[in-house]
């Protein structure tokens, strides 16, 4: 829900969502789009109403749910999987990066903003002040990259991090993005962590 209201960003419209009743169902059982189950739901007060035809279901005023005749002209909120997970468990970077390629793909890199906003979803669950990403600092050679290889052209540093000289004597460090401000910061690779791994090659 955090999503789709992020999504239609508090407009007072009402928006098609993917829930609409079960065909042939007289007790009133709903189902998603997708065929997977209904057991979350936020109605609107005094909602389903179960009017006349009343078998899909909308976004009223951009917040809560309502069933409407689904012949209505409406604007829509699409669904689009978001490929990263959060893994609620403390751990190095190291161990991070192990877990990823062991149980999913990788630690997330970041190319852009598309994915730093999935990626500012995704920690709204951590449990860690920071998470880490798959963002790599190299002593010996003096700069960043992702595990996958790349440079990081696209870039949401906080302030004081990652632009500079990184001090090496503690080890080498990595990237972890902030739980609350969402931007990126340069920590000990041995701190433990929260982590965020792709499920999806890119």
């Amino acid at each position: 829900m955090d999503a789709v209201q992020a999504a239609v960003n508090g407009t007072t419209g009402n928006y098609w969502i993917g829930l609409r009743q079960k065909p042939g169902e007289n007790n009133r059982s709903w189902i998603w789009s997708d065929g997977s189950n209904f057991s979350y739901s936020d109605w609107y007060t005094g909602e389903p109403n179960n009017g006349v035809g009343d078998n899909c279901v909308t976004l009223k005023y951009g917040y809560r749910w309502n069933d409407a005749a689904c012949c209505w002209s409406n604007p829509f909120v699409c669904y689009k999987e978001i490929p990263l997970i959060l893994i609620k468990q403390n751990k190095t970077w190291r161990e991070a990066l192990r877990y990823c390629r062991e149980k999913h793909v990788d630690l997330v890199s970041v190319y852009n903003k598309d994915i730093q906003h999935q990626v500012e979803f995704v920690t709204k669950g951590a449990s860690t002040a920071n998470v880490w990403m798959g963002l790599h600092h190299t002593c010996t050679l003096s700069f960043w990259f992702w595990v996958s290889g790349e440079f990081p052209c696209y870039q949401n540093w906080a302030p004081g991090n990652g632009t500079g000289v990184e001090v090496c004597r503690g080890g080498e460090r990595s990237g972890a993005v902030q739980s609350g401000s969402k931007q990126w910061v340069s920590l000990l690779e041995t701190e433990t962590l929260n982590f965020i791994c792709s499920t999806k090659k890119n």
